[in-house]
């Protein structure tokens, strides 16, 4: 998938990697960038400076670069240089050539035509998620961190996050929202919360190619149960690799009202379009004026390298002590890798999730634009401005979910086997209501969310050997509890 190079659209223009130029390539220059600026901080990731050799062995190398950087003095330094080398690399190409994205957005457009809807429901969401069979709602809420914190599928902070949003933002179990004015670019993804926030009251800008579902509408041509807030979308769609400019003029003018929650969740696999989606997304947000902004949302893959703190190791050092035999045996003669689970530069350490299946373009999008420039956000504001102005940034680790991106034999497979080893997975509908619970916390705590403190990991960031290796096991032991899946690895 990140080997070949990306094809501009033939039709209209749209958001392109440079000409003749791979996924892979553009990470390796990006990172080999920052190992040239800062060589002395670099020096146990063992940075290759052939692409070919980092195009083959990216999974290993990505988290040495990571442990290296977060135990760098120049940490926040060094996450600013990677966005904006990274933001450089966007193209808007059409029939006039190539330019810089940023150049592109300069160019002045009117909004697309917007559509709004008033829903009659009386603003309240209601969170009720369920877990191994058991619904928590209200003040349990709390107490489903704490179990999901002692079970290792999350970090203490997201239940401390749980347990604040339980504590002062629920009333009577109700989360109100109203007077937010969010933003949700891929509004229609299976990650975002697009729904709840509607239900809680807010008034919600919908940015997607997709229509909002039409059931959505039915309680209130029944007159029955309605959602809340109102909702504004272009009948079209809105397409952020051809039409960013347009979508820039609509986000500028829904700002005009008061200033907005950014909500980047378009995602899709494929022709580097998870790279370019994210790079657009992070581009307009650039783009918007600072007052503009209340906070931005986004959410990271639990596989891609993840800083680690003190608990982490000291949980992993409990997993590895309480393995069982079995385990313990495959991880003796290899069969679970080499290695821990984690890689340490200093007094750095860094999770080694990569799976390769997944590809470089899916990294680069993880990494650079998702860890690297919400750090920068977090610490410095806007990359393209040089005066300091922090931006409120929830960049929290999704959990393992089951969506339709990983619909293959292998991650299928992976997922009737991860029980296993003591690894939990999310629906869709749990993974949206938890983290989009852990975002609100972000917008209301009084104190600015710190980027990577609050994950939802499912327990592979305490594994103590590589996920990749234990994917492969855990795939086998799910090929043959169901073996059917393996008529997907064949042709035809």
């Amino acid at each position: 998938m990140s080997s070949r190079p990306i094809e501009a659209p033939a039709a209209g223009g749209g958001v392109v990697l440079p000409d003749g130029r791979s996924a892979s390539a553009l990470l390796h220059e990006t990172l080999l960038d920052s190992v040239r600026a800062f060589p002395d901080l670099f020096v146990d990731a063992a940075f290759p400076e052939s692409a070919s050799l980092f195009r083959s062995a990216y999974p290993a190398i990505l988290p040495r670069f990571e442990a290296a950087r977060v135990a760098a003095p120049a940490r926040a330094a060094i996450a600013r240089r990677l966005a904006r080398v990274w933001a450089g690399c966007l193209q808007w190409a059409d029939d006039a050539g190539r330019v810089g994205l940023h150049e592109a957005l300069a160019d002045t457009v009117a909004p697309l035509r917007l559509k709004m809807h008033a829903f009659g429901g009386r603003p309240g969401w209601t969170p009720a998620p369920v877990y191994r069979g058991e619904r928590w709602s209200g003040a349990q809420i709390a107490g489903l961190g704490a179990a999901l914190a002692e079970r290792d599928v999350i970090t203490p902070a997201a239940a401390e996050a749980l347990a604040w949003v339980a504590e002062h933002a629920l009333q009577g179990g109700v989360l109100d929202l109203s007077g937010r004015r969010i933003a949700v670019l891929g509004a229609n993804a299976e990650m975002a919360p697009t729904r709840h926030w509607l239900e809680a009251g807010a008034e919600v800008l919908w940015i997607d190619i997709a229509p909002p579902p039409a059931d959505w509408f039915e309680g209130d041509r029944r007159g029955g149960d309605a959602l809340a807030g109102r909702l504004h979308w272009c009948p079209e769609g809105a397409d952020l690799l051809t039409q960013p400019r347009e979508i820039l003029a609509t986000l500028r003018a829904f700002a005009a009202e008061g200033p907005l929650d950014l909500g980047l969740y378009a995602y899709a696999p494929g022709r580097a379009r998870e790279l370019r989606l994210t790079g657009v997304m992070n581009a307009l947000v650039e783009a918007l004026p600072p007052e503009s902004i209340a906070s931005v949302t986004l959410l990271v893959s639990p596989t891609t390298p993840t800083a680690l703190d003190a608990r982490d190791l000291e949980a992993t050092a409990a997993r590895r002590a309480r393995r069982p035999a079995w385990e313990a045996a495959l991880s003796a003669i290899g069969l679970l890798g080499r290695g821990d689970g984690f890689v340490r530069s200093g007094d750095g350490a860094a999770t080694r999730t990569v799976v390769s299946i997944q590809g470089a373009s899916y990294q680069a999008a993880q990494y650079l634009g998702k860890i690297a420039v919400a750090e920068a956000w977090a610490t410095h504001g806007q990359v393209s401005r040089e005066a300091p102005a922090p931006l409120r940034v929830s960049a929290n680790t999704a959990a393992i979910t089951r969506t339709r991106s990983l619909d293959h034999p292998v991650f299928a497979a992976a997922f009737g086997g991860a029980g296993a080893f003591g690894v939990e997975t999310f629906t869709p509908r749990q993974s949206r209501c938890v983290n989009g619970l852990l975002a609100v916390a972000d917008w209301l705590v009084p104190e600015r969310p710190r980027p990577g403190a609050v994950r939802v990991h499912g327990g592979i960031h305490t594994l103590p050997f590589p996920l990749e290796s234990a994917m492969r096991v855990a795939a086998g032991f799910g090929f043959a509890r169901s073996p059917r899946l393996l008529r997907g690895l064949l042709p035809g």
